[in-house]
């Protein structure tokens, strides 16, 4: 792939295409430790993989969604799913969640889908945050993304404080602790802590 020149330090770097994670108003945001890549102290395998907390809470989450959401009603996509918001702009979703009626055969090809989600979960992120003042900032940049782009609700878990982001066009954002009931859709509602004790996980 044709490595692109981005600025990230006083010096201009030459970083290779396939460390973008993702692109923002033609802005490329790479892998969290691309660095290492690029300094050969590790291989794009070693980065570019979900970790064991963060696998282990999209599944989680994926199977209380494969429980309680009826397949005739609603498609769910995974595994960083690919959307495409218009030129320049690419997002990856965790979980993305869809109206049946909504993704149609015709919109699903071998490129990045074009329609947004309803829902689009997140959990944490590999992305680089490091050139934002506060980490955060990229969090809630990709979130006006995803609601701009039509998505109804975003919803962010961080493992690390254990917090959960609830956005919506329409309303305040909302900051509640993993404790509390999330509500997905029409009543569908869970905590992460608890989804977690269920599988008798229990995160310090």
């Amino acid at each position: 792939m044709t490595p692109i020149l981005t600025t990230t330090t006083k010096t201009t770097t030459t970083i290779p295409s396939y460390l973008i994670y993702e692109t923002i108003n033609n802005k490329p945001f790479f892998y969290k430790g691309y660095e290492k890549i690029i300094c050969q102290q590790k291989i794009g395998e070693d980065i570019m993989g979900s970790s064991g907390l963060q696998a282990i809470i999209i599944s989680t989450i994926l199977r209380f969604l494969y429980k309680n959401l009826s397949e005739d009603d609603y498609e769910i996509v995974t595994n960083e799913a690919g959307l495409h918001l218009g030129t320049n702009d690419n997002l990856a979703a965790d979980i993305g969640i869809y109206d049946i009626n909504v993704l149609t055969s015709d919109d699903i090809t071998d490129k990045y889908l074009e329609i947004a989600p309803k829902i689009v979960i997140e959990v944490d992120t590999k992305a680089d945050t490091q050139n934002f003042d506060d980490a955060m900032d990229y969090y809630y940049l990709k979130t006006e993304k995803l609601l701009d782009f039509g998505v109804e609700k975003v919803i962010w878990i961080t493992s690390k404080s254990k917090k959960i982001m609830v956005a919506t066009s329409h309303t305040d954002w909302r900051i509640l602790s993993w404790k509390k009931d999330i509500e997905i859709i029409e009543d569908i509602q869970f905590s992460m802590a608890r989804l977690l004790k269920q599988r008798h996980i229990v995160i310090e």
